[in-house]
């Protein structure tokens, strides 16, 4: 009887989900590693790491890596457990400069749709997103209009792999654009866990979020001034 590739990952979903249980205890891993930049000209980029190994800490993580990356260019960069992206969004929104202030986000697995919800948040309140960049995403939701580029990278495909294609919105016209890192970079691990803590990979995700020691802005889509009219 022939068991199709999706069925046999539901069916997996369970014991991956046994495995990974911690990593949602605390919004955000601030504690340790190099000191946070405070929110400046320069932007912020949020981070949404996926669910943690049971006996990891969110330190450990690739995603918590990739703000060590950041911080030391001198740009902030926050870190938070994927159930907290409204948290994450709502802290943002809080700051006076908010409009004026490149900012940036990534999410890696399940951290990819906290990531796309991120910059749905962000769209009801009028603050475009510069580049949004999910990383092995798991079912994010569709890429909303605010969202200036958007990134589709993943590192593994086939029967095992967990990671889902990431679709814009009917009315998103930013940048859309696909990275099969399993083809582009042949070293290293390119399953769902390896990747996440490639530095290579890593990297890659840092260069495409920041340069010149500041968010990357890019310039603004061609609905992007209709997309906030409906906000």
């Amino acid at each position: 009887m022939f068991i199709s590739a999706p069925a046999i990952r539901l069916a997996l979903l369970p014991f991956l989900l046994i495995f990974f249980v911690t990593g949602c205890t605390s919004p955000v891993m601030q504690e340790g590693g190099l000191a946070n930049p405070p929110l400046s000209e320069k932007g912020v980029v949020y981070l949404f790491a996926g669910l943690t190994p049971t006996g990891d800490d969110m330190a450990r993580s690739g995603m918590f890596s990739l703000t060590q990356y950041i911080r030391a260019a001198g740009v902030r960069a926050d870190v938070y457990n994927p159930v907290n992206w409204r948290e994450a969004a709502d802290n943002f929104l809080a700051q006076p400069n908010r409009t004026e202030t490149p900012v940036a986000v990534a999410g890696y697995s399940l951290g990819g749709n906290a990531a796309t919800q991120f910059a749905d948040r962000l769209q009801t309140a009028g603050v475009p997103v510069q580049t949004l960049l999910v990383f092995e995403g798991y079912k994010p939701t569709p890429v909303p209009c605010n969202v200036r580029r958007a990134i589709d990278m993943y590192g593994s495909d086939g029967l095992f792999s967990l990671s889902s294609r990431l679709r814009p919105q009917k009315s998103f016209t930013g940048r859309l654009e696909t990275v099969n890192w399993s083809k582009l970079h042949k070293n290293g691990r390119h399953d769902h866990l390896g990747v996440s803590k490639e530095p290579a990979a890593l990297e890659y995700v840092r260069h495409a979020l920041i340069g010149d020691n500041q968010v990357r802005e890019i310039a603004s889509a061609p609905g992007e001034a209709s997309c906030f009219a409906r906000s």
